[in-house]
């Protein structure tokens, strides 16, 4: 090999190793970002069950009026019954 030809190749080779740095920062930088990018959707999904319990529990919440009501009701209802046998 002639000094010119392996000057290129040390060139190349000098060139090659920059590259394949960038290429590791680069990949360092999208797992960083894809470790924040899970922290983050970890918790959006945690708060969003959060959530989801709140509303299961808000509409439950009429039914359950209703159902006071109806046993406040029958209580009223049973107790005029006894008081109309007492009288």
């Amino acid at each position: 090999m002639s000094e010119i030809t392996l000057h290129e190749l040390e060139h190349r080779i000098k060139v090659c190793e920059e590259n394949i740095s960038e290429i590791y920062a680069k990949i360092n930088k999208t797992d960083n970002n894809l470790v924040a990018t899970t922290t983050t959707l970890n918790s959006v999904l945690s708060t969003l069950g959060e959530v989801k319990g709140s509303v299961d529990a808000l509409k439950s919440r009429p039914a359950t009026m209703w159902d006071k009501f109806i046993y406040a009701l029958l209580g009223a209802l049973a107790s005029g019954i006894v008081a109309a046998f007492i009288k």
